[in-house]
């Protein structure tokens, strides 16, 4: 794929020389980390639930399962099936979120935005390896 940027009055054609991306099946040992997340139930302190957006790294054991060397129409078509259910997943869930607000005035919504953010990024990980699989 080659993309063009315009500077000034001139157009530069950009090579896009990229490797295949590849997912390492290691970097999903940081969802571990979302455990320290418990120690909010010691502490009570809100700003501990934000440790829970670890678990989103568990994604990655799932994506290095999928061989990506070669990216061809079923991969794209895939991935683009993947994007769709993730945004309708998202709606979905900022609906939840907007209804749980307006219903509940004295509610603290992080813990929840960190739970819809790890449900979307472990959703699309999971709807993929489904569809490559």
């Amino acid at each position: 794929m080659n993309i063009s940027l315009y500077v000034g009055w001139e157009v530069i054609a950009i090579k896009d020389d990229k490797k295949p991306r590849r997912y390492s099946k290691w970097i999903g040992f940081l969802g571990f980390l979302g455990f320290r997340g418990l120690w909010y139930f010691k502490t009570h302190d809100v700003s501990d639930l934000y440790y829970f957006m670890y678990f989103a790294w568990f994604g990655h054991f799932l994506l290095s399962k999928i061989n990506v060397s070669i990216t061809d129409e079923m991969y794209l078509e895939n991935e683009k099936n993947a994007r769709a259910f993730i945004g309708i997943l998202a709606m979905f869930l900022i609906s939840i979120l907007t209804v749980l607000s307006v219903l509940i005035k004295d509610l603290n919504l992080k813990p929840f935005v960190v739970a819809a953010f790890v449900i979307l990024v472990l959703s699309y990980s999971i709807k993929l390896y489904s569809l490559e699989k």
